[in-house]
């Protein structure tokens, strides 16, 4: 019992120290598709290294896409060197108990420490795993998966998944110059593609569904909670085989009247998701350099606690030794 509440102190302290850590991302992994038959889908992934050091570590942002508590998500870092064979398998859990939750959102609200006691378990539509970085080997590799292996629920149920990769998501760049005219004359959210530009053609799972904009959605949200655009609408037009028909009927038509001449038509401002990336990992890098800050400081605070109280009662002495000099001399 002993032995694991040092593992568990230990562990505390390690989350604590790496808060304070600087890192710099080395590379986004983007993990767009939707997962089959998953309680769990991945927001986000990057890999990072520590700037003082240059440790390497992976980092995931997963939520909570089913409608049952979860009490500890099991997943497995796969890697690759120059062959199809993994040299190295890591297998990390995420839970309360072990303090690899990391910072915790809901509805966009972060979790304090203290309602984490008593909420350990990981709500629907919780987001988590943010500032857990999960060491990954000095020889780097050339090939990255990551499997889910499985999830334990809050009634102690444990669900084996071993899901690596979602399902296959097709990019709205990808479409055919014809498909892409079709859609901007049935688009009616044409005024979102400014701020949140049209990226994958939209997808859904069991338990949540993939926005036009790359946001994912639980199933029992009918507008994206990202840009707002109607679930339903997407699926009923932002459909390849409909934009290929569609397509096609134009083009027979147009055989009656023009040469068979084509224009090729182009969206190339909205097809730009680099920079996107780009301000993604740079408003990563600035979170985590927060949060380290925030850490550095609690951490200073907590170190001069005693210096503090220790000059407090040095001050409380000296003016008590005062007071009593003073009504002395008086009375003398």
């Amino acid at each position: 019992m002993e032995t694991n509440d040092n593992i568990l102190k230990q562990l505390k302290k390690q989350q604590k120290q790496d808060r304070s850590r600087i890192f710099r991302v080395v590379e986004y992994l983007d993990y767009c598709a939707i997962f089959e038959h998953c309680p769990v889908e991945i927001i986000d992934g990057y890999i990072i290294s520590d700037v003082d050091n240059y440790e390497i570590f992976a980092s995931f942002v997963f939520r909570n896409v089913s409608k049952k508590k979860i009490e500890s998500l099991d997943i497995r870092l796969i890697c690759y060197q120059n062959q199809n064979i993994p040299y190295i398998k890591i297998p990390f859990t995420y839970s309360f108990k072990s303090f690899t939750l990391g910072n915790r959102e809901i509805n966009g609200k972060r979790i304090r420490d203290k309602k984490q006691i008593q909420n350990p378990y990981i709500a629907p539509s919780e987001s988590f795993g943010e500032t857990v970085y999960i060491p990954i080997p000095e020889t780097y590799f050339s090939k990255f998966e990551l499997e889910i292996s499985g999830v334990k629920y809050a009634d102690g149920n444990y669900e084996k998944l071993e899901v690596i990769a979602g399902k296959r998501v097709t990019k709205y760049k990808d479409l055919t110059d014809e498909s892409k005219f079709i859609y901007s004359k049935l688009n009616i959210f044409s005024a979102a593609e400014e701020l949140f530009p049209t990226r994958f053609v939209p997808q859904k799972g069991e338990y949540a569904w993939l926005c036009c904009c790359g946001q994912k959605n639980l199933n029992e949200l009918d507008k994206c909670e990202n840009c707002l655009r109607d679930r339903d609408w997407q699926f009923e037009n932002l459909e390849v085989n409909k934009l290929e028909n569609a397509a096609k009927e134009i083009a027979e038509e147009e055989k009656a009247y023009f040469k068979n001449e084509k224009t090729s038509y182009s969206q190339l401002k909205f097809l730009q998701t680099d920079e996107d990336i780009q301000r993604k990992v740079k408003a990563y890098e600035l979170a985590m350099k927060k949060v380290a800050e925030d850490e550095r400081r609690r951490m200073s605070r907590r170190m001069w606690l005693l210096p503090r109280i220790f000059l407090c009662f040095v001050i409380i002495y000296l003016i008590s030794q005062l007071i009593i000099f003073i009504y002395s001399r008086l009375r003398g």
